[in-house]
């Protein structure tokens, strides 16, 4: 499944967020391919990618330590 979100980077930058993005890069290679990060503005992202483990990914994205950070950098994904 090929997925496309734009993400909203509300209280930081686009270059902390992708730091935190890549800091989680590993494991979320278990549950998506093909995956590209392009920068829209300070405050925006696109991110595509295909999904290979719905499951896993909803995890790892629902875990504590994610949401966490999510919410202090701001982050406000939505879906394409």
């Amino acid at each position: 499944m090929q997925i496309v979100a734009k993400v909203t980077i509300n209280n930081s930058s686009f270059e902390e967020w992708l730091k935190f993005f890549d800091g989680y890069k590993d494991r979320r290679s278990e549950f998506v391919s093909n995956e590209v990060v392009e920068k829209i503005s300070d405050t925006e992202a696109k991110v595509s990618f295909d999904i290979t483990d719905l499951d896993g990914l909803t995890r790892l994205s629902s875990s504590e330590e994610i949401r966490l950070k999510e919410t202090e950098l701001g982050i406000l994904t939505e879906i394409l």
